[in-house]
């Protein structure tokens, strides 16, 4: 169906998905607001970053071990992205005192 002629370890789209959606998911889950709510974007987030991988395998542009190295990829700077916000937060209640 496509013919890509570009390295695909990591695959980019699932890596890309799994950073912005992941991140969404970190802050939906921190946000104030109804339970339902919360529950059903983080739920509609974790599905979009599942179709996003298996959308690439079913194109054929990538291998299942490329979208899981993305997953991966992803999720580290979902981890690093959560850490530098939880500083920032940290640093800005230091200031009010």
């Amino acid at each position: 169906m496509v013919t890509v002629e570009t390295l695909s370890y990591p695959s980019g789209h699932a890596m890309t998905a799994m950073a912005v959606y992941g991140f969404l998911i970190y802050l939906f889950y921190h946000f104030k607001i109804n339970s339902f709510l919360k529950f059903a974007i983080i739920t509609i987030l974790a599905i979009l970053i599942l179709s996003i991988g298996i959308s690439r395998i079913y194109l054929g542009v990538h291998f299942p071990s490329d979208i899981i190295g993305g997953f991966i990829a992803g999720f580290i700077w979902v981890v690093f992205c959560a850490l530098v916000f939880n500083i920032i937060g940290l640093f800005r209640r230091d200031a009010r005192k």
